[in-house]
C-alpha cells in the first residue's frame, strides 16, 4: 500500500489546468500522481504501484482509448476510468467494452459523484486483489495439502508392506509348528515308542540306529528353531548389532568344521582356499556364523555323495567377499528368483531328503545388508551354485 496507506491514482490530462483542479480536488483521500501525455502515463506505471488509472479521451499523438488499449495486457488488474465529453459517449462504449473500462466521466465533472465512482472502482481493485490473493492461499494450500496426501499415502503403504511381512511370518509359524516342528516331535514319539516296547529284543546295532535318527532330527529341529527365531527377530526389529573386529578367515574355519561330520557321511570333501594373511573386519560376528551355517548347510544338503565344497575369501578395496561354492544340483531360473523374497517360501529337499522351512537364505539377506553387505547367488539347473557375500573392511 503506498504512502499513508492510501490509494495511488494515475490521472492523465493534455491540460495543466485540469491536473491542478483533480490534484486539489482529492490529494486528500488519495495519492495522487499526474501526467500531461500518455507517453509519459506509460512510464509512471511502470514505475509505481498504481491501483487506479483515469485519463482524458482527446489528447495529442495518444487518446485516452489507445493509453488503455496498451496497458490492458500488461496490467489488466488495474481498473481504469475516461474522461469524455457527451458528443463521444456513442465513440467510447464500445472502447469501454474492448479494453475493460470501469466507467466513463462526463464533462465537466463533479467532484462529489466522481468520488462515489473512484471509491466504487477502488472497491472493486481491492475486492480483485483480495480474491487473487485469496485463490494463491488456497491454491498453495491445495498443493501443500496434496503434498501431505503424498506423504501420507506413501507412509501407509510402508506400514502395508510392514503388515504384509507380518502376516506372511505369522504364516511361516504357523506352518512351521503344525508341521515342520510337530512331524520330528511325532518321530520321536514313535522311535522312543519302539525302544520302550521292544527294549529286550533290539540288539545293540538297532539302537545305535534308532539314536542316530534321533540325533538327526534333533539337529535339523535346533537348525530350524535357530533359523527362525533369528528371523523373527530381525522382522520385528530386535535384534541389535553388536559390531566388533574379528577374523573373518577363523569364522569360515570354525564354521566348516561344524559341518565336517555331516559331509564326510556323504563322502562331500569341503576345501577352504585361504592365504597366510588374516582377513580382519568389524561387524557382528554372531550374525555373520549364521549367514556361514546357512550357506554350508544348504551346500552340503543339495551336493550329491562323493560332490565337494569349495569355501574362499577374497576381497576388493572396500569389502571382503565370501564365497561358498558346491558341484551340486544347481537351482532352476524360476527357483532363484524366490529365495530371497519374503513373500515367496521355497521348500526342496536335499539329495539325502533333507528338510528345510525356506528361510534360511532370506534371514542371510537380512543380517547381511543389515551390515552393509550384499548377497548373490550363481547356479545352474544341474552344474552346482556359489553363494558369496560382501563383508565391509
Amino acid at each position: 500500500m503506498p504512502e499513508d496507506s492510501k490509494y495511488t491514482i494515475l490521472y492523465i490530462d493534455d491540460e495543466y489546468n485540469n491536473l491542478v483542479v483533480f490534484e486539489n480536488a482529492f490529494f486528500i483521500y488519495y495519492n495522487i500522481l499526474t501526467a500531461l501525455s500518455g507517453q509519459k502515463a506509460l512510464k509512471i506505471i511502470r514505475e509505481n504501484e498504481i491501483h487506479l488509472i483515469i485519463t482524458d479521451q482527446k489528447m495529442p499523438v495518444m487518446t485516452g482509448i489507445e493509453l488503455l488499449e496498451e496497458i490492458s495486457p500488461e496490467f489488466p488488474d488495474i481498473p481504469s476510468m475516461i474522461i469524455t465529453a457527451y458528443s463521444d459517449v456513442d465513440f467510447i462504449i464500445p472502447a469501454i467494452n474492448k479494453c475493460g473500462i470501469f466507467s466513463y466521466i462526463l464533462k465537466p465533472w463533479d467532484s462529489r459523484e466522481l468520488k462515489i465512482t473512484i471509491d466504487n472502482a477502488l472497491a472493486k481493485y481491492q475486492l480483485s486483489k483480495d480474491n487473487k490473493l485469496l485463490l494463491e492461499n488456497l491454491k498453495k494450500a491445495n498443493e501443500e495439502l496434496e503434498s501431505k496426501v503424498i506423504d501420507r499415502t506413501i507412509e501407509l503403504n510402508k506400514k502395508n508392506e510392514e503388515l504384509i511381512a507380518i502376516n506372511s511370518l505369522k504364516d511361516i509359524l504357523f506352518t512351521v509348528i503344525s508341521h515342520d516342528l510337530r512331524q520330528p516331535v511325532l518321530s520321536f514319539e514313535v522311535i522312543l515308542e519302539t525302544i520302550r516296547s521292544y527294549k529286550d529284543k533290539l540288539t545293540k546295532e538297532k539302537i545305535q540306529s534308532l539314536t542316530t535318527a534321533i540325533q538327526s532330527q534333533l539337529t535339523e529341529v535346533k537348525d530350524l528353531m535357530d533359523n527362525l527365531l533369528n528371523w523373527a527377530m530381525v522382522q520385528m526389529q530386535y535384534h541389535e548389532l553388536n559390531k566388533q573386529e574379528f577374523d573373518l578367515s577363523k569364522s569360515l574355519e570354525r564354521n566348516i568344521e561344524l559341518y565336517r561330520d555331516p559331509a564326510n557321511k556323504k563322502r562331500i570333501k569341503i576345501n577352504l582356499h585361504k592365504k597366510k594373511e588374516r582377513k580382519y573386519v568389524n561387524g557382528d560376528e554372531s550374525m555373520y556364523d549364521v549367514v556361514l551355517r546357512n550357506l554350508l548347510s544348504n551346500a552340503v544338503k543339495f551336493t550329491d555323495q562323493d560332490g565337494k565344497i569349495d569355501c574362499s575369501i577374497d576381497h576388493t578395496k572396500s569389502y571382503m567377499v565370501v564365497s561358498i561354492k558346491d558341484n551340486g544340483r544347481g537351482i532352476p531360473k524360476e527357483t532363484k528368483e524366490k529365495l530371497f523374497n519374503i513373500r515367496e517360501m521355497v521348500t526342496t529337499r536335499g539329495t539325502a531328503k533333507e528338510k528345510g522351512i525356506g528361510i534360511g537364505l532370506k534371514l542371510c539377506k537380512e543380517l547381511v545388508e543389515m551390515q552393509g553387505g550384499k548377497i548373490s547367488l550363481e547356479s545352474e539347473a544341474g552344474e552346482g551354485s556359489v553363494f558369496s557375500f560382501t563383508v565391509p573392511k
